[in-house]
């Protein structure tokens, strides 16, 4: 365990070695299993160290729990490269200051790894990934001129959407502001319409994640109102931002139980993935008539429409929501389990949120929204009725109380 954190961290055997005050042969020996580590004094002293947790290091459900997700010390490095003004306006910029060489296919490539990883619901390896890539992409629209600053601009603007989606994930809601405040920002200023109607849909998201889904949804009527005219000779990738952002909307009309709103959102957004004939991931939006059907079915769970929700999850052919990214599946499986609990039919909500952490782990593990989900299904089994094995060993593993 103790080697795994060495590495998370980025720290090497000799520098170890020397915050702990031991010789680089006591690491080794460590490493070998040569040595056990049974001495409290010591434990603690490792922890403080490697930055985490006493019981990361001696309780296995936490051990379990802190390897899977992102830790406090990787989201508090977004939250500082986030709050490096000086990054972004050269008001609070120190004189003398270095920022890192800009390399616009190293940051390409970065970007990309990193949405990947979001929708195989990866969520650890981006926690590590994104401090580093959002100063990274902010230096290089610094330094950067013309054309190529707008590439910048561009890969910083999915940079900032990719922490906004992260952190709404796993429930921090302020972290998720700030980013889709700040990629809305430089979305406008590259001229993108298929950045900017993304760029929008997190800021919706925004919006409804803190409470104001009536401003959510008037954000998106009128972004849609914005972009709907450029539809008609837009790309497949227009399309799919311009769907996704109704989606968006689709979701925070749910949340106010404003049922006509729903449909024609999700209607028109299923008018716009027809035209697109097949399910597509452009930008990793994953959008397309499949995705369309699964927001359906999550609106109604959000509107605690039970039968009716899985009643629409059947209507989806399997084979269908198999051309969707992990992160969407495991997602949607969530969404049947809440709608299983609102029908009570608490062995189904047992069964297919067992296959949701089969599928994708992580989603159900470190999403904010799972561990309310598992938190439900606990508690709604009767005094002496123990939950299935399954049940007991995930609810422990994200810190619920059996």
């Amino acid at each position: 365990m103790v080697l795994y954190w060495m590495q998370r961290r980025g720290m090497t055997r000799q520098l170890f070695a020397d915050r702990m005050g031991k010789s680089l042969s006591w690491v080794d020996k460590i490493r070998a299993g040569d040595r056990q580590l049974d001495r409290l004094s010591v434990l603690r002293q490792i922890s403080r160290v490697l930055d985490i947790p006493l019981a990361a290091i001696i309780d296995p459900e936490e051990v379990e729990r802190q390897r899977t997700c992102p830790d406090d010390r990787e989201i508090n490095n977004i939250r500082q490269a986030l709050r490096r003004y000086d990054a972004i306006t050269n008001v609070f910029r120190p004189g003398g200051d270095v920022l890192s060489e800009p390399n616009l296919a190293k940051l390409e490539r970065s970007v990309r790894f990193g949405w990947m990883a979001f929708q195989a619901s990866n969520y650890r390896v981006i926690g590590q990934l994104l401090a580093d890539l959002i100063r990274d992409s902010q230096a290089a629209v610094w330094q950067l001129e013309n054309d190529q600053r707008q590439q910048a601009q561009t890969w910083l603007a999915w940079t900032y959407q990719l922490t906004a989606a992260t952190a709404f994930k796993l429930g921090d809601t302020q972290l998720g502001w700030v980013a889709a405040d700040r990629g809305i920002q430089i979305a406008e200023q590259t001229g993108d319409l298929t950045l900017i109607g993304s760029a929008a849909r997190r800021v919706a998201h925004a919006l409804s994640a803190t409470h104001q889904s009536d401003d959510a949804v008037q954000l998106v009527k009128s972004a849609a109102s914005r972009l709907e005219p450029h539809l008609r000779s837009a790309d497949s990738a227009f399309a799919s931002a311009y769907g996704m952002l109704l989606l968006k909307g689709s979701i925070a009309a749910a949340r106010l139980d404003h049922a006509a709103d729903v449909r024609d959102l999700q209607d028109e957004a299923l008018a716009v993935a027809a035209r697109l004939e097949n399910d597509r991931n452009e930008h990793w939006s994953a959008f397309g008539t499949t995705n369309v059907s699964v927001h359906r079915v999550s609106a109604l769970a959000d509107m605690q429409s039970g039968g009716r929700v899985i009643e629409a999850a059947a209507d989806i052919p399997y084979g269908d929501l198999m051309h969707l990214p992990r992160e969407r599946r495991a997602s949607h499986l969530l969404d049947v389990t809440r709608g299983h609990l609102q029908a009570g039919q608490r062995d189904q909500a047992a069964t297919t949120l067992l296959e949701a952490d089969q599928l994708a782990p992580e989603e159900v593990r470190c999403r904010h929204l799972a561990k309310l989900v598992i938190t439900d299904l606990v508690r709604s089994y009767p005094r002496g009725l123990t939950p299935m094995v399954g049940v007991t060993r995930l609810a422990r593993a994200v810190g619920v109380v059996v």
